[in-house]
């Protein structure tokens, strides 16, 4: 196929991101915002090797299943992907994707039970990172338009809790207020990457950071103040130093500005500090369904023994420790572990043992030490379990194993090896 070429085609499936595939004779064409069964025009943007990239010319035939997205930017935007999709359809797309990644790349064939979706669909993010830029000689904030560096102005996010759209639109103004200029990749100069944002949903504590890439800022107490002012929600204010020019958006130096540089929130019963850099699930109301179903699955026993690896500010193993004998918990971020420790002890909870230190390598030194796990739970990062550890764990020997993901794909890569010791 050439470029600007149009043709009429039908969504047949759907990519992993959610775009429509399209297949005509022997070529593959990949479109946004097009829905399985949907008949459309289309036009070639982009020729690949492997397949095309085209978009919607003219819709001829639309889905029963679309949703008209209530965000003005969404087409634009690179922040969400799905809005085009009704409730129904995202299930099954999201249902669908684990089932094909696992037979695509586990090779392990089992029956996958539905998503479990949340009834609001609206504001359920409880932390978010913007990034700042500047466009026409005024600051924009907003998310990147995909495979892009251009920032979509947007001050309100239909995904983020309001305290967060709220916040960000106001410091945006302050920046403006003070000539304080945002990071330019190009040239690089200037003051702030991003403003971050966390919020407790059950606590109503804030938390506002500035990721600048200079230590000095222009009227920087004065933006504090103005803050403060503004929100008595906002418990703690932080600058974070970044004078990276990769994409890496924390940098390693911490300045508490104002308050005692963390904030609380609960979570099945238990209360958390959640600094900076904690690990803390996005999605406050779905949390809790996920570990209510984790710890349903790990059948958990008064005389158990627990491991819960990747465990970030300790919240499952805390969750599930009046339920059993002991709970060890291993993190390599040393903040999170300080946290584990913390929310530990502001819990009552004295069965919970936390230490900081690559999960493959403290799992080694559990079996050297004789300590035998009835049950593991496993929440790694996106690039999922490390070699080590997976080693490890079959050493180890636990009667049950409960993996949590937050990316099919390296959980599937997993689940080739583990499904040989383990029945599904």
């Amino acid at each position: 196929m050439k470029k600007k070429e149009r043709f009429i085609g039908t969504c047949s499936d759907y990519t992993h991101e959610g775009l429509g595939v399209v297949k005509k004779d022997h070529d593959v064409i990949f479109v946004k915002n097009l829905l399985v069964g949907e008949e459309a025009e289309i036009e070639i943007i982009k020729v690949l090797k492997n397949y095309c990239v085209g978009r919607v010319y003219k819709m001829i035939k639309p889905s029963d299943e679309r949703e008209e997205p209530i965000c003005p930017v969404y087409k634009l935007c690179g922040g969400c992907s799905l809005m085009h999709m009704s409730y129904q359809a995202q299930q099954a797309f999201k249902t669908k994707r684990v089932k094909d990644t696992m037979e695509r790349i586990g090779h392990v064939f089992f029956p996958v039970n539905d998503c479990l979706m949340d009834e609001e669909i609206y504001h359920y993010r409880n932390k978010v990172q913007v990034p700042v830029g500047e466009k026409d000689h005024r600051i924009v904030t907003g998310f990147y338009k995909p495979h892009t560096n251009d920032i979509i102005d947007n001050d309100f996010c239909f995904i983020q809790n309001e305290f967060s759209n709220e916040v960000t639109k106001y410091v945006k103004t302050l920046l403006e207020k003070y000539h304080i200029k945002p990071y330019d990749k190009v040239l690089k100069q200037g003051h702030i990457k991003h403003i971050l944002t966390r919020y407790g949903v059950h606590t109503n504590e804030g938390m506002l950071a500035l990721i600048t890439y200079t230590k000095k800022v222009p009227h920087l107490h004065d933006l504090v103040n103005d803050v403060h002012n503004k929100f008595p929600s906002i418990t703690t204010i932080i600058q974070n130093i970044n004078p990276r020019h990769d994409n890496v958006i924390l940098g390693d130096e911490v300045n508490v500005l104002y308050g005692p540089g963390y904030i609380h929130d609960t979570l099945l019963g238990n209360d958390y500090t959640i600094s900076l850099k904690s690990f803390y699930q996005i999605n406050p109301r779905q949390v809790e369904v996920l570990y209510t179903k984790a710890i349903e699955l790990a059948n958990l026993k008064k005389d158990d023994i627990v491991l819960d690896a990747y465990c970030g500010i300790g919240t499952i193993g805390l969750t599930l420790a009046k339920d059993v004998k002991k709970v060890y918990g291993i993190e390599v971020v040393e903040q999170a572990i300080e946290d584990a420790k913390e929310n530990a002890k502001r819990n009552n909870i004295k069965n919970a043992e936390f230490i900081c230190g690559d999960a493959g390598e403290v799992a080694l030194e559990y079996k050297k030490q004789g300590i035998h796990f009835d049950v593991v739970i496993v929440d790694p990062p996106r690039k999922g379990c490390s070699e080590l550890f997976l080693k490890q764990l079959i050493e180890l020997s636990p009667e049950r194993l409960v993996y949590i993901s937050c990316n099919v794909a390296t959980q599937a890569r997993d689940m080739q090896l583990l499904t040989q010791y383990y029945e599904v």
